[in-house]
């Protein structure tokens, strides 16, 4: 009898301790965090999709959708497949005074009202995190077929040595006239480059790689202006020279680390000098680029340099390269390069058929207006209109498998 009494207390508090694990995992399921499983490209490369070996996310549900700003990234129930949530980027929300949204040449745009629309222009340096990777140097595919290191030389540990493409600025400056930059531009897309360079071996476009490091061929046939190359070396060369190519003009960053002097020239006129650029001795990263009508550098993580483009493109779709070169007596050592490119929003013409006035659209209050990363594989808003925050479910906090995937978020 007693012991079945002992019995019968083991199974009630074995019943009482499931009861309660089960609880406490739908608890904290519905006020603190959720998996989900992304099941489609249009988060690449942020996230990798597929319905079987996607990102496992852990979803935040802490957050408040009232705390959601332009930029961050949400999970939300479908608006159209009830059971189902999406992952997306919020690009305007009917709660700003900017709550009309218009796309235009892979762009967002915002305004109060339709007639006063602006481009949004996104700080260089926090945009970093949301850059995505065209190609980088060491992996054999794009550097075979996107980047040009001929001019560099393999180095021990996996270096880059580039030797100077001029021995002074002067005659480094008469490479970038317009004349011979005209006449590159002309001839076989292996002649862009100046001599004694690394960079592109083609125009950048709206491809990536994704996290498997397999280039996604989407949007290979839509040229990118926003565009950027990073790069990491272990030496200070006299000068270096960092380029951002365009069909219509060339600006370049010369900068001095051993001067601490930077200069910026268009097709080879110069058009701004700066000294005493950084406090402290230069570590060996920076980064430059085009985003939103604007050229930037960034040098290690205490200076960063804007200014507006020089002057408006006047090709329709115009193409863009970006290469590195070294002058002086010193070569140099380059451990890293990353070329990227800017989120690329694209406005689908099919998607506005039937639409009396399709863009700007209005955002209506208390709504968000959602984008996919991936503009060229993503059903969002540019389909199913604005998206109601109160089927805000949470934030996409962390990728927790695979294991070989498992990250933090940015957002």
């Amino acid at each position: 009898m007693k012991a079945d009494t002992m019995s019968m207390k083991t199974l009630r508090d074995a019943v009482l301790v499931a009861v309660v694990a089960v609880l406490t995992v739908q608890g904290l399921r519905r006020f603190c965090g959720e998996r989900y499983i992304v099941p489609s490209d249009s988060m690449q490369p942020l996230l990798y999709g597929d319905p079987q070996r996607g990102d496992v996310v852990f979803v935040d549900r802490m957050s408040s959708a009232g705390s959601r700003r332009r930029g961050d990234l949400v999970v939300v129930d479908s608006p159209k497949l009830e059971g189902h949530q999406l992952v997306k980027r919020i690009a305007a929300r009917g709660d700003d005074a900017l709550c009309w949204v218009d796309i235009v040449q892979g762009d967002i745009w915002l305004g109060e009202n339709a007639q006063q629309m602006r481009r949004e222009v996104k700080d260089p340096r926090a945009a970093m995190s949301r850059s995505v990777t065209w190609a980088r140097a060491g992996d054999a595919g794009p550097s075979e077929t996107l980047l040009d290191l001929s001019a560099a030389a393999s180095a021990r540990r996996g270096r880059w040595k580039l030797t100077p493409m001029a021995a002074n600025v002067a005659a480094a400056r008469a490479v970038f006239a317009p004349e011979r930059r005209a006449a590159r531009h002309s001839a076989d897309l292996g002649q862009v480059l100046p001599g004694g360079t690394v960079g592109t071996a083609r125009f950048v476009d709206a491809s990536f790689l994704d996290l498997a490091g397999v280039r996604r061929r989407g949007g290979e046939d839509v040229t990118v202006a926003d565009c950027g190359m990073e790069m990491r070396f272990d030496n200070a060369p006299a000068v270096i020279l960092l380029t951002i190519d365009s069909t219509d003009f060339a600006t370049t960053f010369v900068w001095s680390a051993t001067q601490n002097e930077l200069q910026v020239w268009v097709d080879g006129r110069r058009v701004v000098r700066r000294a005493d650029v950084l406090e402290a001795s230069w570590a060996g990263y920076v980064a430059f680029g085009r985003l939103d009508g604007r050229d930037f550098l960034l040098l290690d993580d205490d200076h960063q340099y804007a200014r507006e483009t020089p002057k408006q493109l006047r090709s329709p779709r115009p193409r863009t390269w970006l290469h590195v070169g070294v002058v002086g007596a010193e070569a140099a050592y380059i451990e890293s390069m990353r070329v990227f490119r800017d989120l690329y929003a694209y406005r689908d013409p099919v998607t506005s058929v039937g639409e009396a006035k399709p863009w700007p659209k209005f955002v209506r209050p208390g709504h968000w207006f959602l984008l996919g990363d991936n503009a060229f594989d993503s059903r969002d808003s540019r389909h199913f209109g604005d998206v109601a925050a109160e089927t805000f479910l949470g934030v996409p906090a962390a990728v927790i498998a695979p294991w070989s995937r498992a990250r933090a978020i940015k957002r």
